[in-house]
């Protein structure tokens, strides 16, 4: 089966129980663009701009039971982190360096690559975002 797809891009959605500070996060630093709020039986979801994509912060009226695994692909099998491509990636993680948002993993060259890099942070949740790009 081949999908017809809607839209070029995927919506990635992060189901939080702390909504200010994940918006603090996205669109306060990394300064996402807000496309609005949709509201829905039993939650509502925020939602950003990402390229041709959309994230989504989600949050529902009854919390769901089990908390949020912080740590990545190394502490939870399953979707656990995603992926965004950036220019200017030292400039970045400069910016990581003077927040207060953890960075998971350094900044790292791509050594097949040259110029290009790789490093991980996290979320006020907890979830990991794999920044790569150009240095």
């Amino acid at each position: 089966m081949k999908l017809d797809l809607l839209t070029p891009g995927i919506e990635v959605g992060l189901v939080t129980t702390d909504l200010p500070a994940m918006v603090a996060f996205y669109e306060g630093f990394l300064e996402l663009e807000c496309q609005g709020d949709l509201e829905f039986e039993g939650g509502s979801q925020r939602r950003y701009t990402l390229g041709t994509s959309v994230l989504k912060l989600v949050t529902y009226t009854d919390p769901p039971a089990a908390p949020v695994a912080p740590g990545g692909g190394r502490a939870q099998a399953g979707l656990r982190y995603f992926t965004i491509g950036v220019n200017g990636l030292r400039g970045v993680a400069e910016a990581f360096a003077a927040s207060d948002h953890p960075i998971v993993e350094p900044l790292t060259e791509f050594a097949p690559v040259p110029g290009m890099g790789f490093m991980f942070v996290a979320d006020p949740d907890g979830n990991h975002i794999e920044l790569f790009g150009t240095l």
